[in-house]
C-alpha cells in the first residue's frame, strides 16, 4: 500500500522514529543523547526520548536525536561508521563536542547475559554492561569512538533497556538521562549514580580505570606513531600495536589490538 506523495508506509513510519531537539541554557557543557542507533532500536528510544523533560538541564546545551529504522551493525565494528546513521553521529561528535554522551540503545531478553557475563572482554574487546535497575544496562560505549572524539574524564555512555514491556526499565532509563543533563561533569554523574545504585558505580569505576591504564595509552601512542609516519598502512599498525603491547604489559587482547588501530584510522579520516 502506498501513502500519498508517493511514500511507503515504512518511509512514513522511519519519518516518525526520527526526531531532533536542542534545548540550550546558554554558558556550561554540551550534551548529546542518541537514539535509534541500529537496526529498530528507535521504535523504543523515542519514547525516553520524546518523554524526556527539559526541567531537568540548568546550563549548557542538549542536543537529542532519534535516527530512524537501520540496518543492525555493531558499533564495535569500524564499517558501522561507515553507514549513513554512523556517519551522522561522526558528524555530531565533530560538531558538537560534547563532553557528555549518552548513546540510547535497547535489547531482547535472550541477548541480557551476552550483555552482561564477565567474559564480554575475552571475547568482544568491552566490558561488561552494569545493570542498574529494573533491566537497564550501563556502560563504556564503542572505544574506536570513545578514544577519537573524547577526553580521559569526560563521560561517553551507553545505556541500554528492554526493547519490549519497557514500562517499568523507562522510569530508570528516564532517571539516568536526567542525571546526566543535570549535572556539568563526569564526577558529579558518577556520585548521583553511585547514591542511588552504589554497586554498578563501583563496577562502572573500576572498568574505567582498566580502559584509562592500558587501551587509552596505546591508542594515544599509535596515533602519535600514524601522524609520524604519513605512508603508515594497515599492517605496520598491526605490528606496532603488537610490539608495544608487549613492550608496556598492557595485556590488550587481539580484539582490543584491533580496535586501537580502527579508533586511530576513524581518527585519521575525522
Amino acid at each position: 500500500m502506498r501513502i500519498s506523495g508517493g511514500m511507503g508506509r515504512r518511509d512514513l513510519e522511519n519519518m516518525e522514529k526520527r526526531f531532533s531537539r536542542t534545548l540550550n541554557r546558554g554558558l556550561g557543557p554540551s550534551r548529546l543523547f542518541v537514539g535509534g542507533v541500529h537496526g529498530k532500536e528507535s521504535q523504543t528510544t523515542i519514547h525516553a526520548l520524546k518523554k524526556f523533560s527539559e526541567k531537568y538541564i540548568k546550563s549548557g546545551k542538549l542536543f537529542l536525536q532519534n535516527f530512524p529504522v537501520s540496518t543492525y551493525i555493531s558499533t564495535l565494528e569500524r564499517r558501522y561508521y561507515d553507514t549513513n546513521t554512523g556517519r551522522e553521529i561522526l558528524d555530531l561528535l565533530k560538531k558538537i563536542q560534547p563532553s557528555i554522551y549518552l548513546e540510547l540503545h535497547c535489547y531482547h531478553p535472550q541477548n541480557h547475559f551476552q550483555l552482561t557475563h564477565e567474559d564480554r572482554k575475552k571475547e568482544i574487546g568491552v566490558p561488561a554492561l552494569v545493570e542498574l535497575d529494573k533491566g537497564v544496562l550501563m556502560g563504556s560505549i564503542s572505544p574506536i569512538i570513545r578514544s577519537v572524539f573524547f577526553k580521559k574524564y569526560d563521560f561517553p555512555f551507553i545505556l541500554e533497556m528492554p526493547c519490549e514491556s519497557f514500562d517499568d526499565s523507562l522510569e530508570v532509563y528516564l532517571k539516568v538521562m536526567e542525571m546526566a543533563a543535570s549535572s556539568e561533569d563526569r564526577f558529579s554523574i558518577l556520585k548521583k549514580l553511585e547514591d542511588d545504585y552504589p554497586s554498578a558505580a563501583d563496577k562502572l569505576r573500576r572498568y574505567f580505570v582498566d580502559f584509562s591504564d592500558n587501551f587509552l595509552i596505546l591508542f594515544e601512542k599509535t596515533k602519535g606513531y600514524a601522524l609520524k609516519n604519513d605512508s603508515v598502512d594497515l599492517e605496520d599498525l598491526e605490528l606496532f600495536t603488537e610490539d608495544l603491547n608487549g613492550e608496556l604489559d598492557l595485556n590488550l587482547n587481539k580484539i582490543q589490538l584491533k580496535q586501537v588501530r580502527e579508533a586511530v584510522l576513524i581518527f585519521l579520516k575525522a
